[in-house]
């Protein structure tokens, strides 16, 4: 199997997923089912969860507005809709992580 056969498997495989999650447990989330929904990838991952770091290590505490930019920037994208940023921070706090951080930021 070469490269793109590989990638369009794992590209099907991410949609039934996806699919699967939205028509059978829709309510259901966790950190990394949004993760992939949204396409992020490792390194992606990474630099979010180095800011969540960043933002417990130094106490900080950012709007949700300063969030959502942050998002976008690890992202590469110049915005991303309200919709995917509280759809993120609510992976994460399904899981359990980040959890204090996180309601302030929603609040």
């Amino acid at each position: 199997m070469n490269n793109e056969e590989l990638e369009t498997q794992l590209m099907l495989l991410k949609n039934a997923v996806v699919s699967l999650h939205e028509h059978l447990a829709p309510e259901f989330k966790t950190r990394d089912l949004v993760l992939l929904k949204y396409g992020f990838t490792e390194k992606e991952i990474s630099e979010l969860d180095r800011y969540f770091m960043e933002i417990f290590m130094n106490k900080l505490k950012p709007t949700k507005k300063e969030f959502r930019k942050k998002l976008a920037e690890i992202k590469g994208v110049p915005e991303l809709t309200a919709e995917v940023v509280k759809d993120v921070l609510e992976g994460y706090k399904a899981d359990g992580l980040h959890t204090n951080t996180i309601n302030k930021i929603l609040k």
